[in-house]
């Protein structure tokens, strides 16, 4: 007989396997080394100010790896489509971080490097380190963490964990979490 706790792992880690199309967006660096994502098919309004969503890190080591790999053409040819049908990040439209694009040639640059990213980050069995259930408080401006999971390098998790109750922080102005809000939450 199945417990119930072996049943909660399962429907928590369904989002990340594939069971459904996720569709993650680049949410921007953390720390130095890890490419954030958050899954923009799957997010979640409870209520008018309060969003839900999957956030998963990949670091960049992974995703240069698999760009430089045997799938480096099919990216390379998948990047220049969705650019040639206009398609531009969200993030890329942040107020915050147009001002960071210092001319065309950089804006074309992050451009080429967070779509492929992103299709990258789409690629079935590309290996977080991390995925983390956030539920921001837009209103507040505030964040939480409701599940966070931690993956081995041989993608099995290595840690779950659900905090109870959720421990709500504040986000810091120009942040990653900044960003992301900026991203999911509605505008007023």
């Amino acid at each position: 007989m199945i417990c119930v706790r072996t049943l909660s792992a399962i429907f928590l880690l369904l989002p990340l396997s594939g069971a459904y199309a996720a569709d993650w967006q680049y949410a921007g660096l953390v720390g130095k080394d890890k490419a954030s994502f958050f899954d923009a098919e799957g997010i979640q309004y409870p209520d008018k100010d309060t969003v839900r969503m999957w956030v998963k890190n990949i670091p960049e080591k992974t995703i240069k790896k698999y760009f430089n790999g045997r799938e480096r053409e099919q990216v390379i040819e998948d990047s220049a489509r969705k650019i040639a049908s206009g398609y531009i990040p969200n993030y890329l439209k942040l107020e915050s971080i147009k001002r960071t694009q210092s001319n065309d040639l950089a804006t074309q640059d992050a451009l080429a490097t967070m779509v492929s990213d992103e299709i990258i980050a789409n690629k079935a069995g590309l290996q977080a380190i991390t995925a983390t259930y956030f539920e921001i408080d837009c209103k507040g401006k505030r964040i939480a963490p409701l599940t966070i999971i931690k993956y081995r390098k041989n993608g099995s998790v290595a840690k779950s964990e659900t905090p109870q109750p959720a421990k709500y922080f504040y986000i810091v102005p120009d942040s990653s979490g900044d960003w992301l809000s900026m991203l999911v939450c509605p505008k007023s």
